[in-house]
């Protein structure tokens, strides 16, 4: 029988709170030091693979609340369209690599340290970024291969750096964010019931704003961990076209946290209720739709909040997997034929 509470995923999932309860606590002098650095780049670029890249999506958000210019691009288009993403030496650029050993995070890296940009990196505590001026630490290694608690600390330690640029009021939330941690894993049990349905039924997940990363991130976790089939897309997105896919009974896993995507979002999950879906909200409670099942995360600011909605996330790719009988540490390297289709390629 595959891991389960003693996988390497629920056991890293489960510290999180502990490992953030450091960063805020302990680590604010790299953020001041990153924030110095970047203070007078023309523009940032966060670039990142899987995972690293949704940190990235988050991490424009964040430093966009504290007035940098920021955006996200995979480190594949950046490594290998230097024409579209053209880097100048007033500009800096911040490497999301938690290993540091993949092969186009490596080439972005160095691509970036070649264009005479200021170069930052965030990492594990033990990942080599050759060239980079200031690596900010995470966590140590994670030996799943579902990330969990990497991508969170990355997420965080933007946000700290953030904070450090101005942003207003996330020093102080950044504060909360253990303890609501705490409350949102102390209450996993909750979302079994969505997570035996999960495991057996087509899934879709939806988020506007920063939170389309969450569903995004969703996929990557439920995928990788479970081998579930889900789909996610950003909500408007989801609307025009693709919703027509759905069927009744799927489950539709919506991020809804108060802010300006808010009532969007409601009206959009109203269709999906109209067409018989199972709902998850990761959230708020919805006027417009009678029959979901909420998950309630504490309120922070919107753009603050896929700290908060992605643990939930995290909590059901791990249920599935443990439901399927599934170790979601392995990357599927378990077995043979995936091991020896992987070994074709370097990551």
């Amino acid at each position: 029988m595959p891991p389960t509470t003693d996988s390497f995923m629920y056991q890293t999932m489960f510290r999180q709170p502990a490992e953030i309860a450091r960063l805020v606590a302990d680590e604010w002098n790299q953020a001041e030091r990153a924030a110095a650095l970047l203070s007078g780049a023309r523009r940032v670029t966060l670039t990142g693979i899987g995972t690293s890249y949704h940190a990235s999506l988050v991490g424009s958000w964040l430093l966009r609340a504290a007035g940098i210019d920021a955006r996200a691009v995979t480190s594949f288009d950046f490594a290998s369209y230097p024409d579209s993403f053209p880097i100048g030496n007033d500009e800096a650029v911040i490497v999301m690599a938690h290993t540091g050993v993949k092969s186009y995070s490596k080439i972005a890296l160095d691509r970036a340290v070649a264009s005479g940009a200021t170069v930052l990196s965030v990492g594990s505590q033990s990942a080599e970024h050759p060239g980079s001026q200031l690596v900010l630490r995470t966590v140590e290694r994670e030996k799943s291969a579902a990330y969990t608690a990497s991508h969170l600390a990355a997420m965080t330690v933007i946000a700290q750096i953030a904070a450090a640029a101005g942003a207003a009021d996330f020093r102080e939330e950044l504060q909360t964010l253990p303890g609501h941690l705490e409350e949102i894993l102390g209450r996993a049990d909750d979302l079994q019931s969505t997570a035996e349905y999960a495991a057996s039924h087509r899934v879709y997940a939806t988020g506007a704003g920063p939170n389309e990363a969450t569903a995004l991130e969703f996929v990557i976790k439920a995928r990788e961990a479970a081998y579930g089939q889900v789909d996610a897309l950003a909500a408007e997105q989801f609307l025009h076209g693709p919703m027509v896919a759905v069927n009744a009974g799927d489950l539709a896993v919506v991020v809804d946290v108060p802010g300006a995507a808010g009532e969007r979002v409601a009206a959009i999950t109203s269709v999906l209720e109209g067409f018989g879906c199972r709902i998850l909200v990761v959230g708020q409670q919805m006027s417009a739709v009678q029959d979901a099942t909420v998950f309630p995360i504490p309120v922070v600011q919107e753009v603050l909040s896929p700290l908060l909605a992605v643990v939930p996330m995290q909590i059901l790719a791990y249920q599935m997997a443990a439901i399927k009988g599934i170790n979601p540490d392995t990357f599927r390297r378990d077995d043979e034929v995936y091991k020896a289709a992987f070994g074709r390629l370097t990551l």
